[in-house]
Protein backbone atom coordinates (compact mmCIF):
# COMPACT_ATOMS: atom_id res chain seq x y z
CA UNK A 1 0.00 0.00 0.00
CA UNK A 2 1.08 3.71 -0.86
CA UNK A 3 2.73 5.75 2.08
CA UNK A 4 1.45 9.16 2.76
CA UNK A 5 3.57 11.84 4.45
CA UNK A 6 2.64 15.27 4.84
CA UNK A 7 5.14 18.38 4.66
CA UNK A 8 3.87 20.56 7.82
CA UNK A 9 4.65 23.56 6.88
CA UNK A 10 1.77 23.32 4.75
CA UNK A 11 -0.34 20.80 6.41
CA UNK A 12 -1.80 20.80 10.13
CA UNK A 13 -1.15 24.50 10.36
CA UNK A 14 -3.53 25.24 12.61
CA UNK A 15 -1.78 24.27 15.53
CA UNK A 16 1.88 25.27 16.19
CA UNK A 17 4.71 24.02 14.30
CA UNK A 18 6.25 21.45 16.93
CA UNK A 19 2.83 20.22 18.14
CA UNK A 20 1.95 19.09 14.06
CA UNK A 21 4.33 16.01 14.50
CA UNK A 22 1.82 14.82 17.07
CA UNK A 23 -1.38 15.96 14.50
CA UNK A 24 0.18 14.24 11.79
CA UNK A 25 0.67 10.48 13.76
CA UNK A 26 -3.29 11.04 15.01
CA UNK A 27 -4.50 11.59 11.34
CA UNK A 28 -2.64 7.99 10.54
CA UNK A 29 0.72 9.56 8.93
CA UNK A 30 4.14 7.26 9.54
CA UNK A 31 6.22 10.03 8.52
CA UNK A 32 6.99 13.60 8.08
CA UNK A 33 8.90 16.33 5.69
CA UNK A 34 9.84 19.65 7.23
CA UNK A 35 11.25 22.74 4.90
CA UNK A 36 13.12 23.82 7.38
CA UNK A 37 13.17 22.04 10.55
CA UNK A 38 16.28 24.23 11.84
CA UNK A 39 14.43 26.34 14.47
CA UNK A 40 14.64 23.63 17.06
CA UNK A 41 17.35 21.89 17.78
CA UNK A 42 18.05 18.42 16.17
CA UNK A 43 17.61 16.67 19.66
CA UNK A 44 14.04 18.15 20.01
CA UNK A 45 13.00 17.25 16.24
CA UNK A 46 14.34 13.30 16.97
CA UNK A 47 12.56 13.12 20.37
CA UNK A 48 9.19 14.18 18.82
CA UNK A 49 9.77 11.97 15.65
CA UNK A 50 10.44 8.96 17.99
CA UNK A 51 7.18 9.60 20.74
CA UNK A 52 4.99 9.93 17.84
CA UNK A 53 6.12 6.90 16.11
CA UNK A 54 7.28 8.86 12.60
CA UNK A 55 10.37 8.83 10.06
CA UNK A 56 11.46 12.25 8.56
CA UNK A 57 11.03 11.80 5.02
CA UNK A 58 13.02 15.02 3.65
CA UNK A 59 14.11 18.40 4.60
CA UNK A 60 15.72 21.32 2.96
CA UNK A 61 19.36 22.55 2.73
CA UNK A 62 18.79 26.12 4.46
CA UNK A 63 18.93 28.88 2.80
CA UNK A 64 16.88 32.43 3.65
CA UNK A 65 13.72 32.19 1.78
CA UNK A 66 11.63 34.47 3.71
CA UNK A 67 14.31 37.38 2.09
CA UNK A 68 13.01 35.80 -1.39
CA UNK A 69 16.50 33.62 -1.94
CA UNK A 70 14.99 30.08 -4.23
CA UNK A 71 18.51 27.66 -3.07
CA UNK A 72 22.13 28.68 -3.48
CA UNK A 73 22.86 26.02 -5.42
CA UNK A 74 23.73 27.59 -9.24
CA UNK A 75 24.17 30.84 -7.91
CA UNK A 76 28.10 32.03 -8.63
CA UNK A 77 29.40 33.87 -5.68
CA UNK A 78 27.74 32.00 -3.58
CA UNK A 79 30.00 28.44 -3.72
CA UNK A 80 30.79 29.13 0.21
CA UNK A 81 27.50 29.92 1.36
CA UNK A 82 26.23 26.97 -0.23
CA UNK A 83 28.97 24.53 1.09
CA UNK A 84 28.21 25.72 4.71
CA UNK A 85 24.28 24.86 3.91
CA UNK A 86 25.01 21.61 2.93
CA UNK A 87 27.16 20.91 5.77
CA UNK A 88 24.73 22.40 8.04
CA UNK A 89 21.55 20.40 6.39
CA UNK A 90 23.76 16.68 6.90
CA UNK A 91 25.19 17.72 10.32
CA UNK A 92 20.91 17.90 11.18
CA UNK A 93 19.86 15.04 8.99
CA UNK A 94 21.98 12.35 10.70
CA UNK A 95 20.50 13.33 13.61
CA UNK A 96 17.07 12.96 13.22
CA UNK A 97 17.18 10.02 10.93
CA UNK A 98 18.83 10.41 7.67
CA UNK A 99 16.28 12.36 5.59
CA UNK A 100 16.45 13.13 1.93
CA UNK A 101 17.93 16.97 1.50
CA UNK A 102 16.08 18.42 -1.17
CA UNK A 103 18.68 20.89 -2.82
CA UNK A 104 17.15 24.34 -4.66
CA UNK A 105 19.72 25.83 -7.51
CA UNK A 106 18.06 29.84 -6.39
CA UNK A 107 16.57 32.33 -8.88
CA UNK A 108 18.52 33.04 -12.35
CA UNK A 109 18.12 36.85 -12.12
CA UNK A 110 18.57 38.92 -15.45
CA UNK A 111 22.08 39.76 -14.77
CA UNK A 112 22.90 35.88 -14.68
CA UNK A 113 24.23 33.32 -17.36
CA UNK A 114 21.66 30.62 -17.21
CA UNK A 115 24.32 27.99 -19.02
CA UNK A 116 27.12 29.10 -16.64
CA UNK A 117 24.54 28.99 -13.58
CA UNK A 118 23.89 25.63 -15.26
CA UNK A 119 27.58 23.90 -15.10
CA UNK A 120 27.93 25.44 -10.88
CA UNK A 121 24.96 23.34 -9.92
CA UNK A 122 26.38 20.41 -11.47
CA UNK A 123 29.64 21.12 -10.07
CA UNK A 124 27.64 22.14 -6.69
CA UNK A 125 25.78 18.90 -6.85
CA UNK A 126 28.22 16.81 -7.41
CA UNK A 127 30.45 17.89 -4.27
CA UNK A 128 26.86 17.28 -1.66
CA UNK A 129 26.41 14.34 -3.54
CA UNK A 130 29.43 12.79 -2.79
CA UNK A 131 29.90 14.58 0.63
CA UNK A 132 26.29 13.31 1.36
CA UNK A 133 26.93 9.77 0.27
CA UNK A 134 29.54 9.66 3.18
CA UNK A 135 27.14 10.14 5.88
CA UNK A 136 24.46 7.88 3.65
CA UNK A 137 22.09 10.71 2.54
CA UNK A 138 20.28 11.17 -0.52
CA UNK A 139 19.73 14.56 -2.28
CA UNK A 140 16.78 15.49 -4.21
CA UNK A 141 16.63 18.15 -7.03
CA UNK A 142 13.12 19.28 -8.38
CA UNK A 143 12.51 21.51 -11.52
CA UNK A 144 9.58 23.77 -10.60
CA UNK A 145 6.88 25.18 -12.69
CA UNK A 146 7.28 29.30 -13.89
CA UNK A 147 4.04 29.41 -12.26
CA UNK A 148 5.63 29.74 -9.12
CA UNK A 149 8.82 30.28 -9.57
CA UNK A 150 9.23 31.98 -12.37
CA UNK A 151 13.04 32.85 -12.25
CA UNK A 152 14.11 29.23 -11.40
CA UNK A 153 16.88 27.19 -12.56
CA UNK A 154 15.33 24.48 -14.24
CA UNK A 155 11.23 23.81 -15.14
CA UNK A 156 10.79 20.65 -17.06
CA UNK A 157 10.92 17.41 -15.38
CA UNK A 158 13.05 15.75 -18.74
CA UNK A 159 15.62 18.95 -17.68
CA UNK A 160 16.01 17.09 -14.07
CA UNK A 161 16.63 14.02 -15.64
CA UNK A 162 18.78 15.15 -17.75
CA UNK A 163 20.76 16.60 -14.51
CA UNK A 164 20.69 13.43 -12.54
CA UNK A 165 21.87 11.57 -15.72
CA UNK A 166 25.17 13.79 -16.27
CA UNK A 167 26.13 13.56 -12.31
CA UNK A 168 25.75 10.04 -12.42
CA UNK A 169 25.57 9.65 -8.46
CA UNK A 170 23.41 6.91 -7.29
CA UNK A 171 22.42 8.92 -4.10
CA UNK A 172 21.15 12.07 -6.53
CA UNK A 173 17.30 11.60 -7.69
CA UNK A 174 14.32 13.58 -8.65
CA UNK A 175 11.39 14.68 -6.58
CA UNK A 176 8.11 14.32 -9.10
CA UNK A 177 5.71 16.96 -7.76
CA UNK A 178 2.29 16.54 -9.04
CA UNK A 179 1.73 20.06 -8.99
CA UNK A 180 4.61 21.24 -10.73
CA UNK A 181 4.64 19.41 -13.29
CA UNK A 182 1.25 19.54 -14.71
CA UNK A 183 1.15 22.95 -14.03
CA UNK A 184 4.16 23.24 -16.79
CA UNK A 185 3.96 20.52 -18.76
CA UNK A 186 0.78 18.42 -18.63
CA UNK A 187 0.19 14.76 -19.71
CA UNK A 188 1.62 13.58 -16.49
CA UNK A 189 1.09 10.03 -16.32
CA UNK A 190 3.90 9.52 -19.28
CA UNK A 191 5.73 12.40 -17.92
CA UNK A 192 5.78 9.86 -14.35
CA UNK A 193 6.43 7.17 -16.81
CA UNK A 194 9.48 8.40 -18.82
CA UNK A 195 11.28 10.00 -15.81
CA UNK A 196 10.51 6.94 -13.81
CA UNK A 197 14.30 5.12 -13.19
CA UNK A 198 15.30 8.89 -11.54
CA UNK A 199 12.79 9.31 -9.67
CA UNK A 200 13.58 9.62 -5.60
CA UNK A 201 10.09 10.73 -3.89
CA UNK A 202 6.66 11.85 -5.19
CA UNK A 203 4.65 14.72 -3.85
CA UNK A 204 1.29 15.12 -4.97
CA UNK A 205 -1.07 18.56 -4.99
CA UNK A 206 -3.72 19.30 -7.18
CA UNK A 207 -4.18 21.54 -9.99
CA UNK A 208 -4.69 24.74 -10.23
CA UNK A 209 -5.57 25.61 -6.60
CA UNK A 210 -2.36 23.16 -4.95
CA UNK A 211 -5.64 21.66 -2.73
CA UNK A 212 -5.64 18.12 -1.70
CA UNK A 213 -6.36 15.14 -4.37
CA UNK A 214 -10.64 15.55 -5.14
CA UNK A 215 -10.27 19.37 -5.53
CA UNK A 216 -8.78 19.95 -9.14
CA UNK A 217 -7.60 18.58 -12.71
CA UNK A 218 -5.39 15.61 -12.16
CA UNK A 219 -7.50 12.08 -11.63
CA UNK A 220 -5.38 10.66 -8.69
CA UNK A 221 -7.06 7.93 -8.03
CA UNK A 222 -5.91 6.98 -11.91
CA UNK A 223 -2.41 8.55 -10.83
CA UNK A 224 -2.45 6.83 -7.41
CA UNK A 225 -2.87 3.62 -9.06
CA UNK A 226 -0.24 3.85 -11.93
CA UNK A 227 2.59 4.50 -9.54
CA UNK A 228 1.30 1.49 -6.79
CA UNK A 229 1.42 -0.62 -10.27
CA UNK A 230 4.96 0.40 -11.38
CA UNK A 231 5.96 -0.48 -7.57
CA UNK A 232 6.54 2.47 -5.61
CA UNK A 233 7.28 1.78 -2.40
CA UNK A 234 8.60 4.48 -0.87
CA UNK A 235 7.25 7.52 0.25
CA UNK A 236 4.52 10.49 -1.20
CA UNK A 237 4.70 13.49 0.35
CA UNK A 238 1.28 15.75 0.57
CA UNK A 239 2.58 19.09 -0.36
CA UNK A 240 -0.26 21.41 -0.78
CA UNK A 241 -2.67 23.62 1.01
CA UNK A 242 -5.67 21.80 2.48
CA UNK A 243 -8.97 24.07 0.93
CA UNK A 244 -10.25 23.74 4.50
CA UNK A 245 -9.21 22.50 8.12
CA UNK A 246 -7.06 19.93 7.49
CA UNK A 247 -8.27 17.04 9.14
CA UNK A 248 -11.55 18.00 6.65
CA UNK A 249 -9.52 17.37 3.65
CA UNK A 250 -8.03 14.18 4.17
CA UNK A 251 -11.29 11.54 3.03
CA UNK A 252 -9.00 10.94 -0.30
CA UNK A 253 -6.57 9.36 1.51
CA UNK A 254 -8.86 6.67 3.86
CA UNK A 255 -8.19 4.13 1.40
CA UNK A 256 -4.20 4.41 2.88
CA UNK A 257 -5.41 4.51 6.64
CA UNK A 258 -5.80 8.38 6.89
CA UNK A 259 -8.48 9.37 9.70
CA UNK A 260 -9.96 12.73 11.17
CA UNK A 261 -8.91 11.68 14.76
CA UNK A 262 -11.61 13.95 16.23
CA UNK A 263 -14.34 10.93 14.81
CA UNK A 264 -12.91 8.39 16.57
CA UNK A 265 -12.80 10.63 20.17
CA UNK A 266 -16.47 11.14 19.50
CA UNK A 267 -17.40 7.96 18.65
CA UNK A 268 -16.04 6.53 22.07
CA UNK A 269 -18.32 9.21 24.04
Amino acid sequence: MLRFDPNLRWLFTEVPMLERYEAAAAAGFQGVEVAFPYDYPAAEIAARLQGNGLQLVQILSPFDWDAGERGLAALPGREEAFRASIRTALDYAVQVGKPMIHVMPGNMTPELDRRQCMDLFLSNIAWAADLAKTAGVTLILEPCCRARFPQFLYHRIDEGVVVVKTLGRDNVKLCFDTFHIQMEEGAIAARLQAAWPHIGHIQVGNVPGRHEPGTGEIHFPYLLGLIEKLGWDRWIGCEYTPSGHTLDTLAWGKPYGLRDPRKAATATH
